[in-house]
């Protein structure tokens, strides 16, 4: 997405709204499996030297979850607030220099959208998760595995035990 600088230094802001793809975020992030279109409102003002851009992200995310591994989907809204400026002497940390002509703002919505992102998404609060011993979703139906943690100590007694009852 681009604000054109030329123009907004004539009328001083523009409210700018588009439909943007952004499908470098499920290739990096392995929580997700796609991102829907991201609907982007910006509104940009020029204060010479600096353009100043705020606004708003709404999209859906299609997650991963990171217990079961089910597959659903979550809304996301991010704010966006960037500086730009023209002038190199005026360019700090968080202010970029754009020049005269173009500022193409998709890296830093990427970055207002990985900001955003679930860290460790959930496809419910009480996601059981997979079974460690069988595999089973437990969301879906229960498993009689044995789940109890076994003294590492005695680990190796375990297989002098037989399933079948005595022998």
């Amino acid at each position: 997405m681009n604000i054109d600088v030329e123009r907004l230094k004539e009328e001083g802001e523009i409210d700018l709204a588009e439909i943007v793809s952004l499908p470098r975020i499920a290739r990096e992030v392995v929580d997700i499996e796609s991102v829907d279109d991201v609907s982007v409102r910006l509104h940009a003002t020029y204060h010479h030297p600096y353009v100043i851009v705020r606004g708003e992200l709404d999209t859906v995310v299609h997650y991963v979850c990171s217990r079961c591994l089910a597959e659903f989907a979550r809304p996301l809204s991010a704010p966006f607030h960037e500086r730009y400026t023209t002038d190199e002497h005026k360019v700090e940390d968080e202010v970029r220099f754009v020049g005269d002509e173009v500022v193409d703002v998709t890296p830093e919505l990427e970055q207002a959208i990985f900001l955003a992102i679930d860290n460790r998404p959930l496809c419910k609060e009480t996601c059981q998760g997979l079974c460690p011993v069988c595999g089973r979703d437990r969301n879906v139906e229960p498993c009689s595995c044995d789940l109890r943690p076994i003294d590492p100590r005695l680990e190796a007694l375990k297989g002098l035990l037989s399933d079948h009852g005595s022998e």
